[in-house]
């Protein structure tokens, strides 16, 4: 049972109540008033909301330094390549997709210097004729594993829509066409295989000239004819053409089928300190041979023993490119650029237009295709 304790009421004279002594009243402090005077009511699910963010917060706080506690010196390598790999393989779409326009120059006929020296062309026709090879290749069917996770630049493609081009070429001057991507060296950069090709070239087909070409190049006139820059003497056994800035580019070279050459091919392919780790923009091969020409042919009459450097369109235009909305500024002003008649970028006329040094190879190559004649 449950007892309730309650003030004794008395009744006085005058018929007032009274409470009885010994009893007491209950009574409400001063505090409990100000509290339930001042005390707001608190929102309706507030309380709860405001525990479950601290909660939360407190939970993120502990879990977040729980991670950093175990991260090791492994752990922390392995995820700063892989914010490496993040940004390398985003910038490298980006510039695969970059939009680009022939510059002016590519529609202004010019016509290119004539070699300073006696060509085939010039001479009698002789018997038997030359075998006169061309050649490239790619890495699009064997590519190795670390070209395709960090090659800036895709290559992929490339052989097919210029193949054409250069066969519609060699049929028409009675030339050989050989894809040599079989080749290929996977324990190097691509680009070095073409040593291995050319040297093949020379001593299973018996081509007596052997002209490689990089697989981002278009036969842009093809009424001109190799023997038209061809050396008639027999002695000469390298063309090259000359870079801006110095040195001399790799992508495009013609080879004469002798022991002084198969002997500088194979001396190229040895220099194994030059060799990049596959995938980055730049293979080595260019670098290993500029530094072989300063230093065995740096001497200009070493070098002329062997060697020629007609002018660069001869065969080889570099290719200028300009962002669309430059270009009618560009086109108004075409004579002030430093590039308008120079001998290295492409007019309307040269031979053979390389597209080197721009990642967007494939809209840029379909471009050149469709102004090649």
């Amino acid at each position: 049972a449950i007892h309730h304790r309650h003030p004794t009421l008395l009744l006085d004279s005058n018929g007032d109540a009274r409470v009885a002594k010994g009893a007491t009243t209950p009574t409400i402090k001063p505090r409990d008033k100000v509290d339930m005077v001042s005390s707001p009511a608190p929102l309706p699910g507030g309380s709860t909301r405001s525990s479950t963010i601290k909660l939360l917060g407190t939970r993120i706080t502990v879990a977040c330094d729980q991670w950093v506690r175990s991260l090791t010196p492994g752990r922390i390598f392995v995820m700063v390549l892989f914010v490496i790999f993040a940004v390398h393989r985003t910038m490298s779409t980006l510039q695969a997709h970059k939009e680009w326009k022939l510059a002016p120059i590519a529609n202004i006929q010019r016509t290119c210097p004539r070699p300073n020296y006696k060509t085939l062309g010039e001479s009698p026709p002789s018997e038997p004729k030359p075998k006169i090879c061309l050649t490239t290749l790619t890495d699009e069917k064997d590519k190795a594993l670390a070209t395709r996770l960090v090659g800036w630049r895709n290559f992929d493609g490339l052989l097919k829509i210029t193949w054409e081009n250069k066969l519609k070429y060699a049929k028409k001057h009675g030339y050989f066409l050989f894809d040599e991507s079989d080749q290929l060296d996977k324990s190097r950069p691509p680009s070095w295989s073409k040593i291995r090709a050319v040297n093949r070239l020379l001593k299973e087909e018996n081509c007596t000239w052997v002209f490689w070409l990089d697989a981002d190049t278009v036969i842009m006139n093809s009424d001109r004819r190799i023997e038209e820059f061809l050396p008639a003497d027999p002695n000469l056994d390298l063309l090259l053409s000359v870079d801006d800035g110095g040195g001399y580019n790799a992508g495009v070279w013609l080879i004469h089928n002798t022991e002084w050459a198969r002997k500088f091919l194979q001396e190229w392919w040895d220099m194994r300190s030059f060799v990049k780790v596959p995938g980055l923009a730049k293979s080595g091969d260019n670098d290993a041979l500029k530094f072989k020409l300063k230093t065995d042919y740096g001497d200009q009459a070493v070098f002329d023993q062997h060697m020629l450097a007609p002018p660069r369109c001869t065969f080889n235009s570099y290719v200028k490119f300009v962002p669309p909305s430059t270009y009618d500024s560009l086109e108004r002003h075409v004579k002030d650029q430093e590039w308008y008649m120079a001998e290295s970028f492409y007019h309307k006329g040269d031979f053979v237009a390389h597209v080197a040094g721009v990642d967007n190879k494939v809209e840029t190559l379909k471009m050149l295709l469709n102004a090649a004649k």
